[in-house]
């Protein structure tokens, strides 16, 4: 089956004086915001047409490969307990779990009454809400302080809009009303009063409601707007540890804006207004007479944080005292108050590692929670009572599956109490390894390197390089069951933590965005020829991957090395970054010119981004295997983007590699929202990696 040749239009676009033709503009439909809402309407019958012609190529193209689709599919699953119970959350007296039933797609909800010896109840069995649906996206969810009510939010076309309802928890029965148009940040003031964030025309929170739940969004009661001076930001509420004080929280790019107010009387009044990349967050702590703010910010460029303090009586920023002045090595990254304690979140940036700190509020004692592997994932949960003296940690490493760990916040020492079940599984087969490979300007990138124990490093390996870059989410050494079908298979796998996450701190995030992106890729680029130089691996037998901004970093690595890799997934990849980053249309651009810059009013902006934007760097020459996985409903990266840009490779590269758009037409950027869909879809990308090398 020969491959399917796009029409070219001629599009004409001319910005600071400069013309470019994008001959594949026709691609976006007009009708595309009603094709994101998940109605699959469109104007011009010849898009639809051409996305279908795609997908049947890619049907046939991976036809020979269904056998081995099969056998990569019972081997993720084979590492999943199909059967599955969580390990229980104490909400007041009733503990909260989920659990998981082979054969179904989706969690079922529960609790019991005072003691897991007592009868379980199943509030929501979500298998039931999603059934007869193509795609359903549950939550947020959150019950409220007498654990009588839970809201929680779906969604039913990919998009990031939520619906929101409630649940009378003692009888089973939903709301009548249903509050649609929402962006599902939700938060309950009181147990029959709920907080909802409406979207505006671009998809951005714009307003807070406040809802009586019996008598729904008839009734509801505006209790802040955006700001007209901050439309472009996205809004989202927060409350302190101890519930005392509710946040609204603005942010973009580069700018953040925080309202406070307490929550017995709902009235948000500014607390801090950062710009230049200058952002806060902030906990409250009641003992005695000490009734304050403690705020976490890099104000004064302090980028590795500093701590402040205030009455909450006096929170204009001249009231601010200083008790913990910015380290050089450590990152303050949160802070939660329990009991009299004070929880610091740090990240070591030598290490690359995340860290807990204990501090004793009545004694001054301080003291660092151990752990126990060189590389791994470590996120703080905390208790839902906020007198608790004992914690939930979640942590993982990438031979340790998900870890429930306690800690006591009297010792400091923590217990594991459940270790999720991985069937067939052994992780004394594996050998993790974290190491550094030197950048071309002298930084330090961090690398996790998994493979197989006894691994001779000839150069003789395949390997997966994983990427993203981005917004300052770092990639944490985790566990993942699905990547040991390619490790087992002698693959070296790798997760380069580059420039523009935080992985090595919020300056480790500012040095690779706006004019510095290019860091982003050079870093990935370097780490990648480390491990061909150290033997891992060699050219042209590496496959890499990466979502959204890191489909990004796939597109525009593969534009600038094409020889370096022999494989490139790409998922909801964001490559049509000049287009979209000019378009104030689309709901996130405007806050994304303090990502990327702003094209539109800066000429050099607009230079800076040619340079890597994937789409607008497309050159005729030889190119690796790719492929492209979108979702027709994504309106964070719309699907044009992956379309234009497969049609513009298949005109320009001179090679015969496969080159694939899989187009799923039920999913959004999330992809499936269905278990064992989640397994078929990283099955057909494991199966394509082996194709390129030749391998099953």
């Amino acid at each position: 089956m020969k491959a399917p040749v796009a029409q070219k239009i001629p599009h004409a676009i001319i910005q600071h004086n400069q013309t470019r033709i994008d001959e594949y503009h026709w691609l976006r439909d007009e009708h595309w915001q009603k094709i994101v809402a998940g109605d699959l309407d469109f104007k011009n019958p010849e898009v639809l047409a051409y996305l279908n012609a795609e997908s049947d190529y890619k049907d046939a193209q991976m036809k020979d490969s269904k056998v081995v689709q099969e056998q990569l599919y019972q081997e993720i699953l084979s590492r999943i307990k199909e059967d599955y119970q969580s390990w229980p959350v104490k909400k007041g007296d009733f503990l909260y779990y989920y659990r998981e039933e082979k054969g179904k797609n989706y969690p079922i909800l529960c609790r019991r009454h005072g003691s897991m010896d007592l009868p379980e109840v199943v509030y929501m069995d979500v298998n039931q809400e999603a059934d007869g649906k193509d795609l359903y996206m549950f939550g947020p969810s959150v019950t409220n302080r007498a654990n009588t009510f839970l809201a929680y939010g779906y969604n039913l076309t990919g998009s990031m809009e939520r619906s929101i309802r409630v649940r009378n928890l003692a009888t089973g029965q939903d709301s009548e009303w249903t509050y649609h148009n929402s962006t599902g940040s939700i938060l309950w003031i009181d147990d029959e009063h709920l907080l909802v964030v409406e979207r505006d025309e671009q998809a951005r929170g714009k307003h807070v409601y406040k809802i009586n739940i019996h008598q729904g969004p008839e009734k509801k009661a505006l209790v802040f707007s955006k700001p007209d001076e901050f439309d472009g930001m996205f809004l989202s509420l927060a409350e302190t540890t101890d519930r005392e004080y509710i946040m609204v929280y603005l942010n973009s790019g580069s700018s953040q804006v925080v309202y406070v107010s307490s929550r017995a009387a709902i009235d948000f009044r500014l607390f801090a207004h950062g710009t230049d990349d200058v952002v806060f967050s902030l906990d409250h702590y009641l003992d005695g007479d000490s009734d304050d703010f403690y705020i976490r910010t890099n104000l004064h460029g302090a980028n590795n944080f500093q701590l402040y303090k205030t009455s909450v009586n006096q929170w204009e920023q001249e009231h601010w005292y200083l008790i913990q002045a910015e380290s050089s090595t450590l990152s303050l990254t949160d802070i939660h108050f329990y009991n009299h304690y004070l929880i610091i979140e740090q990240k070591n940036n030598d290490k690359a590692l995340d860290e807990l700190v204990v501090q004793d509020m009545v004694s001054g004692t301080r003291q660092r929670v151990s752990m126990p592997d060189e590389a791994y994932e470590l996120d703080f949960s905390g208790d839902w009572d906020h007198n608790a003296t004992m914690v939930r940690l979640d942590y993982s490493s990438p031979v340790m599956p998900s870890t429930v760990l306690e800690l006591d916040l009297k010792t400091v020492q923590t217990t594991a109490v459940y270790t999720r079940e991985t069937p067939n599984f052994d992780p004394e087969k594996y050998e993790v390894r974290r190491e550094y490979a030197t950048a071309r300007d002298g930084e330090r990138i961090p690398v996790t390197i998994i493979h197989n124990k006894g691994l001779v490093k000839d150069g003789s390996h395949r390997a997966l390089v994983y990427g993203y870059g981005s917004y300052g989410y770092g990639m944490t050494a985790g566990f993942s069951s699905k990547l040991f079908s390619l490790v087992d298979r002698g693959f070296v796998y790798a997760t380069a933590h580059i420039r523009g996450g935080d992985e090595k701190g919020y300056q480790w995030y500012l040095n690779g965005k706006m004019r510095h992106k290019m860091n982003t890729f050079n870093d990935f680029i370097d780490a990648t020829e480390y491990l061909v130089k150290q033997g891992y691996t060699d050219k042209g037998q590496i496959a890499i991957n990466g979502g959204s901004a890191g489909g990004l970093l796939m597109g525009a690595v593969t534009n600038l090395r094409p020889d370096l890799f022999g494989c490139v997934v790409a998922d909801v990849p964001f490559v049509d970054v000049i287009n979209t980053i000019s378009d104030a249309s689309l709901p996130l651009t405007p806050p994304e010119w303090e990502e990327w810059g702003n094209p539109v009013t800066s000429a050099d902006d607009f230079d800076y981004i040619m340079q890597y934007s994937p789409y607008d760097n497309v050159q005729a020459g030889d190119y690796p295997p790719m492929l492209f996985n979108s979702g027709i409903s994504d309106e964070q990266v719309t699907y044009w983007e992956p379309a234009k840009m497969v049609a513009r490779l298949r005109a320009l590269k001179t090679d015969e590699n496969l080159l694939l758009l899989n187009m799923n037409m039920h999913a959004g950027h999330a992809g499936a929202s269905k278990r064992y869909e989640w397994i078929d879809e990283e099955a057909f990308n494991y199966a394509f990696i082996l194709k390129c090398f030749g391998m099953k």
